[in-house]
């Protein structure tokens, strides 16, 4: 089973079953799930927050249909019925994945005899990641966190507009959050742990270094790259120590498991060049920023080098 964010989902890996999610059968999660033969289910969503492990979380932007149905004169709700109606026609579309729906909610209406008109805003929801996990499931991989610290806003100020005012009120900001998220990260596991009936082993993995040295300066007095390693290594260091409390509170075989993916990157080695002219990023496992032939969703994540040695991590780890 496969929980988390776009680190989780796909994003990087190619061959895309959507786009909304980012979802990839080449993510770390199916690969070692192939190699183990084992069942496999991805409901890890791009830009994924630890709330959205155990809240739905709505995917893009909204969009309206209308249409016109018959109900019966001086019916006591037609907008009900139209409702009824408009759900059954699949009127907002059919959604791709088995956990996504769409959520029907009418702006305006209008009536002439037994003609019923309406306008219906449609957005597409995904339902809780944890609802996914079953008493079945005896393993979770997950890497979440990131998004949490605003990982977007840090890879835009820091990488895209190499803004060093910008960069730094990100960085602070995400280190700021540190303490929190680690509590949330117990929580949010712990919830998952208990839905599987305490059956599962839950596999945290890590980030990768960013980019590929630990100085690089924006300006005279802000180096980038020192702060953006300390605030890594940091999250990392968070995110084990809350394993470990989780693995030495929980009742029974407790069965959580940090996983620290940077020794199977070559520490630094594959990280993203940040010179600004002249980058050189033909061993990084990171899609550059403005990647040729990349999206922006891609940007900052695994090539398949990469996604190969988060696999690799995960499996040696188990």
């Amino acid at each position: 089973m496969q929980l988390g964010d776009s680190y989780s989902a796909g994003n990087g890996a190619g061959s895309y079953t959507e786009k909304s999610c980012w979802r990839s059968p080449n993510n770390y999660g199916q690969r070692v799930a192939t190699r183990q033969g084992a069942t496999y289910t991805n409901a890890a969503c791009s830009g994924g927050v630890l709330d959205d492990i155990l809240q739905p979380r709505t995917l893009g932007s909204s969009s309206l249909r209308t249409r016109t149905y018959r109900v019966p004169v001086g019916a006591v709700d037609a907008r009900a019925q139209w409702l009824k109606q408009a759900k059954a026609d699949k009127l907002c579309g059919t959604p791709t994945q088995r956990d996504f729906s769409y959520t029907y909610s009418i702006r305006s209406s209008a009536s002439a005899g037994r003609l019923f008109t309406a306008t219906v805003r449609c957005q597409l929801t995904a339902r809780p990641q944890i609802n996914s996990v079953t008493t079945s499931t005896d393993a979770v991989f997950v890497t979440i966190g990131g998004n949490d610290l605003a990982f977007t806003t840090i890879v835009t100020q820091c990488l895209a507009l190499r803004s060093a005012s910008g960069c730094k009120k990100a960085i602070d900001s995400a280190n700021s959050k540190l303490a929190d998220m680690k509590k949330r990260t117990k929580a949010t596991l712990k919830a998952v742990h208990d839905r599987s009936g305490g059956r599962a082993d839950i596999y945290l993995l890590g980030y990768p270094h960013l980019i590929n040295t630990t100085s690089h300066k924006l300006s005279s007095t802000y180096d980038f790259g020192k702060e953006l390693d300390l605030l890594q290594r940091r999250g990392d260091n968070a995110q084990r120590a809350a394993m470990v409390e989780l693995d030495r509170t929980t009742p029974g075989k407790g069965g959580f498991v940090f996983v620290d993916v940077k020794k199977d990157w070559g520490g630094l080695t594959h990280g993203i060049d940040p010179t600004p002219l002249g980058a050189d990023n033909s061993n990084s496992w990171l899609v550059p920023v403005l990647g040729v032939g990349r999206e922006y969703s891609e940007w900052v994540h695994p090539n398949a080098a990469g996604w190969g040695a988060n696999a690799l991590a995960l499996y040696a780890a188990m």
